[in-house]
């Protein structure tokens, strides 16, 4: 019910800054507060094995954002932030110095890891049904992450669901299975799944809180970008 009904709004502010730190460019928008965000802030009520919303994205595609993206569509980089609450709204702030995400600018994020790896897998090959295993090599995750898996386009792998989050069981450095919390994950009880055809799965780590596009800013490679975000409850 928490995911259906707290109210949350957002908005942030955007400031390019010159190689002289001159203030050339501000431009000010709304955000999205997606699904995963709002569940991480259920989780968070009742346990704290997520890490807090510490790190902001920004990148350079226009996408609308929609309430089951877990990611920027186009990532360019991402940096930690500085948080601070005043009665019901918290502020993150960020800044993209020179040389930190180049490009045109049109989308931001907040998320919970440094970590902007995304692991892509086939649904088919990948996949061995009488095991659950899922084979990816160098995964890098371990036992117990949260993970996201989105299905790409394809068919939903029988046992997930597309966008749906779930916890790391890790075999060895190229494969792991898949726990729905963390209890399952540390006792080896895995989900039981049936690949599908599609080599476009994926397996994100970590937790989007907000998506926002917002028309272009043209970053240079001696330029500083700031951003100011604010998210009020209520």
């Amino acid at each position: 019910m928490l995911n259906e009904s707290i109210k949350l709004t957002g908005r942030l502010s955007i400031k390019k800054y010159n190689k002289k730190k001159e203030l050339v460019e501000t431009k000010e928008v709304p955000n999205l507060i997606v699904t995963s965000g709002k569940e991480f802030i259920a989780s968070r009520l009742v346990a704290n094995t997520l890490d807090v919303m510490g790190y902001m994205s920004i990148g350079d595609d226009n996408s609308v954002p929609a309430l089951g993206q877990t990611s920027l569509q186009n990532e360019l980089a991402r940096v930690a932030s500085t948080e601070s609450s005043s009665g019901v709204s918290a502020t993150f702030d960020a800044s993209f110095g020179p040389g930190v995400g180049t490009g045109s600018l049109v989308e931001a994020g907040i998320f919970n890891t440094s970590d902007s790896s995304v692991k892509t897998f086939d649904g088919d090959t990948d996949v061995t049904n009488s095991s659950d295993n899922i084979a990816i090599i160098g995964h890098g995750f371990q036992t117990g992450d949260l993970v996201t898996y989105t299905d790409g386009g394809s068919a939903t792998i029988t046992g997930l669901t597309d966008g749906g989050t779930f916890y790391v069981i890790r075999i060895d450095d190229d494969n792991l299975k898949l726990a729905t919390s963390e209890t399952n994950a540390n006792a080896g009880t895995a989900i039981d799944i049936t690949g599908t055809s599609g080599a476009t799965h994926k397996l994100s780590y970590g937790s989007m809180l907000c998506r926002t596009t917002f028309p272009v800013i043209n970053k240079g490679a001696t330029e500083t970008v700031a951003i100011s975000w604010v998210i009020t409850v209520g």
